[in-house]
């Protein structure tokens, strides 16, 4: 059986911000990697005002561009309006069902521990419902009798956007890699040069340990039984 990684962003260009590099960590171990987008993102729209419906298409054919550079399986696209989302039954289900359909060892999403309000970009309204979204989905993807199908008990989650991290994982190596996955969304930024900087600036320099890095929280999912797949708690 592949190994196999989720994860899961509120926006295109979450998972590419923050953990880029990783990504291509992960793949180079062999990984199949799968990404689950859960709003359009067309209000996050920063080069030019576009028609909503232009928004919404630009920010999926980018995400599908970084996709492609990485090498990601699929993405699986939930259309939420951007910065509408909630934490319902609907979209426990809907990254519940997926989990169960790819069956991830690791998945990587926003922290939901995350509660410090520092910074607005960070803790977005969309970042905060997501986190707490996909622990639950966990749970439930676990659980014989909340979602249909077989159960599935995911191992680890890595989280990112923490305030509180227990590990800084050496991307000094993968840099010019994750600087080309976020290149892929150019709505977000206007010139690559200043963009560049910044990512090696601001989004991977967090520990002296290493030239470039990116941080996150790990944590172990503990399972209620020893055989695989009987979550039942």
């Amino acid at each position: 059986m592949n190994k196999v990684l989720l994860a899961v962003s509120a926006h295109p260009d979450d998972i590419e911000f923050s953990s880029g590099g990783t990504m291509f960590k992960f793949k180079e171990l062999g990984y199949d990697i799968y990404f689950i987008v859960a709003t359009n993102g067309e209000n996050g729209f920063k080069i030019d005002h576009k028609p909503k419906t232009q928004r919404i298409k630009t920010r999926h054919k980018e995400q599908l561009r970084a996709a492609e550079i990485l090498g990601v399986k699929k993405v699986f696209f939930l259309n939420y309006k951007d910065c509408l989302l909630k934490n319902d039954d609907k979209l426990r289900k809907q990254i519940a069902l997926i989990i169960k359909k790819v069956k991830p060892e690791i998945i990587f999403s926003f922290d939901p521990a995350n509660r410090s309000f520092e910074s607005v970009n960070l803790l977005h309204r969309d970042h905060r419902v997501i986190s707490e979204a996909v622990f639950d989905a966990v749970f439930a993807a676990r659980n014989r009798y909340l979602i249909p199908g077989k159960p599935f008990a995911v191992k680890t989650f890595w989280f990112f956007g923490c305030n509180k991290p227990n590990h800084y994982e050496n991307i000094t190596k993968y840099i010019n890699d994750k600087i080309k996955l976020i290149s892929a969304h150019r709505s977000q930024f206007s010139e690559h040069e200043s963009m560049s900087e910044w990512v090696k600036t601001h989004l991977s320099s967090y520990t002296g340990k290493y030239k470039y890095s990116e941080k996150f929280r790990i944590v172990t999912i503990t399972q209620p039984f020893v055989k695989e797949g009987i979550g039942t708690v």
